[in-house]
């Protein structure tokens, strides 16, 4: 007979975790050659929640974790493998709250529209977690490509300066105009789609070596080895938002410098600068600051110097230069 005081949670946590031993803190630790006190900062880095001394809740799979961040550890130093640790957490807490997010928007309310039965619900629910293995192997084979683009897009960076964590390259913001308001006449679904479609095609106006760091909602914040490749993802996003008649226009700003790397985002005054900038644009515009200006070299984009303007956090006003693409003569 089944156990009706059981919550769907529960049911979930046997199919995902499953049955089998679990160990307490002093159990893992000893077996993974640390101390508690070690573990403990391993798995809160990890997102993992630490047991209450003597309790045996921890998995295999989480003693094999932190003997793999251990090993880790001892090339790369403590505070370097807890910060990687933190990075690769909040990276698969995004994929897995997409992934549960794309069951209930693409399968389970509609499901609840249709008038299904909690048994149509249960049986969806059911095949849907038979798929959940495949991600970590998706994870596996994508990792492997994005290491190999990382490895040729820092060895660019790296061949114009002495170190890894503070490199020169060209930092931009795009970002959606008047998004509050346009957002306020939009459905949840609505909004979704067209934000979904925004990050699409930001993803697909990256030129050369240029990188997306990240999604801000309505912002995205990209970076390029070369200021030639920022301005043209720039300009490529620009036009392919002014194509897509469910987003409001879209307005850019780079700037070019040293900036710090660390943990797959970027830091400092140039970071700072170009997300002043992007407010400097007008709507369907891109703008940048004159040392990518400097530092251009491509014929076949032209700069406007436009008025200058003094800028939040900046002492001295700032000269924001309209991003154009050269006309080709005939």
């Amino acid at each position: 007979m089944a156990d009706e005081s059981r919550r769907p949670e529960d049911e979930f946590e046997s199919r995902l975790l499953g049955e089998g031993d679990r160990h307490d803190l002093g159990t893992v630790a000893a077996r993974a050659g640390l101390e508690p006190a070690a573990v403990v900062e391993v798995l809160r880095a990890l997102g993992i929640a630490v047991p209450t001394p003597g309790a045996a809740t921890l998995l295999a799979s989480d003693l094999q974790a932190v003997r793999l961040l251990a090993e880790v550890g001892s090339l790369f130093g403590e505070a370097a493998t807890l910060r990687f640790a933190r990075v690769m957490r909040a990276s698969i807490a995004r994929a897995a709250e997409a992934a549960v997010s794309m069951f209930g928007i693409s399968v389970e309310d509609p499901l609840r529209e249709r008038g299904g039965t909690p048994a149509e619900i249960v049986a969806a629910t059911n095949r849907a977690l038979t798929y959940l293995p495949l991600v970590p192997e998706l994870f596996g084979a994508l990792f492997q490509r994005q290491a190999l683009d990382a490895i040729r897009r820092l060895a660019i960076l790296h061949g114009q300066d002495s170190t890894y964590d503070t490199v020169t390259a060209s930092v931009g913001f795009a970002d959606l105009v008047a998004s509050t308001r346009w957002s306020q006449s939009r459905t949840p679904r609505e909004l979704a789609d067209a934000l979904g479609e925004f990050e699409r095609l930001a993803q697909a106006a990256l030129s050369g070596g240029a990188r997306l760091v990240k999604t801000i909602g309505d912002e995205v914040m990209f970076f390029a080895p070369t200021p030639a490749d920022a301005c043209r993802t720039a300009l490529n996003l620009v036009g392919a938002v002014a194509g897509e008649p469910r987003l409001p226009a879209l307005r850019a700003g780079i700037a070019h410098g040293r900036v710090v790397a660390l943990d797959g985002d970027l830091y400092g005054p140039v970071v700072n600068l170009a997300a002043r900038l992007v407010h400097q644009a007008e709507p369907g515009q891109a703008v940048a600051d004159a040392a990518l200006v400097a530092a251009a070299q491509d014929t076949e984009l032209s700069f406007t110097a436009l008025t200058p303007r003094p800028l939040s956090g900046f002492t001295e006003p700032v000269v924001p230069y309209l991003i154009a693409e050269t006309p080709q003569t005939p």
